[in-house]
């Protein structure tokens, strides 16, 4: 995988090429960024580097980003000292670059990211696909439905399910009331904005923001919704590690 200064020497020159502006336009990239702790997780390091399936969580991650032919790179944003990736092997498929430049928050992680793209030869007009390095079960065909749905709209969009089950608001350990759940819907990723718009819009929102989609929303925007997988959870508590590796191995026979 190519990698960004400080991780390594090689300069953007010399870096794997990627389809000229002038070939598509816009072009679309992926973004992931991969400098959470995974403090929830209970895992003994991050836990998007914890194995499922015989190899990294990430790398499953990466292997379904980088089969939609239509992206033109994907940018992974790391910790700084984050070394994982002098030594993984690359997926095949779309190129992915690495930058040591995550922030405290995952907004601010996605903002460094997208100034990584920008340096990779991305355009503001772009647009960018944020996905969750712990959503390790996404398939390009649901990115690409995401793509579809939204590659001609004036926003864009994101990947997310309708909520299936009854919702409760609680006070004090106790039910408040249950609310309406025919409107609500559960945000997944990958989240697809343009560059520029999202870069914008992020610094205007700051780091409080959980998701893309929030940002967007914060300066006026209505992300559109595209129905996603429920499989397409992100891993996040001890529990989760079983049901993903469930699923890793039912697809593999």
């Amino acid at each position: 995988m190519t990698q960004t200064p400080p991780i390594s020497p090689l300069s953007p020159a010399e870096a794997r090429p990627v389809p000229s502006h002038s070939a598509v336009s816009p072009r679309l990239w992926g973004l992931v960024p991969c400098a959470g702790t995974g403090s929830r997780s209970g895992a003994a390091g991050p836990k998007q580097y914890a194995v499922l399936g015989g190899q990294a969580m990430v790398l499953h991650t990466l292997q379904a980003m980088a089969a939609v032919e239509r992206l033109a790179g994907i940018q992974v944003v790391v910790s700084a000292g984050d070394t994982f990736f002098e030594s993984a092997v690359p997926p095949r498929g779309a190129p992915v670059f690495v930058a040591a430049c995550g922030g405290s928050t995952r907004a601010g992680s996605v903002l460094n990211g997208l100034s990584a793209l920008l340096e990779q030869g991305a355009q503001a007009q772009d647009w960018v696909l944020v996905h969750d390095a712990a959503r390790c079960l996404i398939t390009a065909s649901d990115v690409n439905r995401l793509i579809d749905a939204c590659q001609h709209d004036a926003v864009g969009g994101l990947l997310a399910l309708k909520l299936p089950d009854t919702l409760k608001q609680e006070q004090g350990g106790r039910v408040a009331a249950t609310v309406d759940r025919s409107d609500k819907w559960l945000a997944q990723t990958p989240q697809m904005f343009r560059i520029g718009a999202l870069q914008a819009a992020l610094r205007a929102a700051g780091d409080a923001v959980t998701d893309e989609a929030s940002a967007l929303e914060f300066v006026g925007q209505s992300p559109k919704l595209v129905e996603g997988s429920a499989q397409n959870f992100k891993v996040t508590y001890p529990q989760d590690f079983a049901l993903a590796a469930a699923v890793l191995a039912a697809r593999a026979r």
